[in-house]
């Protein structure tokens, strides 16, 4: 088996210099299309694994944060309490926009009241 440098040195003098026909040494070729190939499935294989790898730690430190970020790590129960809370405020809205129409309906009817009370007690006294 050659060695890195014998490559290499096979390399240069081939292709480095045109007068050396290239098209005799294909072994060469071969060879070095067979480590390029090697090389780039190392590759490949590794940045798989790496990728693999960054994946999982991604995945623990998003469990973290959640963990972290909510009370007694509990996403769902903390989504429910948000519901519950949005429906109290529309609840509460409701219950005063009741309560303003009411109040003024109230009012409205007390002052009519008022007005024929008054008149009422106007007619009574006759004119003056």
């Amino acid at each position: 088996m050659t060695t890195e440098d014998d490559k290499l040195q096979l390399f240069e003098s081939t292709v480095f210099k045109p007068e050396v026909e290239r098209r005799k040494n294909d072994s060469l070729v071969v060879l070095l299309m067979q480590e390029v190939h090697t090389k780039i499935d190392e590759m490949d294989k590794r940045l798989t694994q790496h990728m693999t790898d960054e994946t999982l730690v991604l995945a623990e430190e998003i469990a973290k944060l959640m963990n972290n970020a909510f009370p007694e790590g509990d996403p769902y129960g903390h989504r429910k309490k948000h519901e519950a809370d949005i429906a109290a405020a529309v609840e509460r809205a409701a219950f005063w926009k009741t309560m303003r129409t009411e109040i003024g309906k109230w009012g409205i009817i007390s002052l009519m009241g008022w007005m024929v009370y008054t008149a009422w007690i106007a007619f009574l006294k006759g004119p003056k």
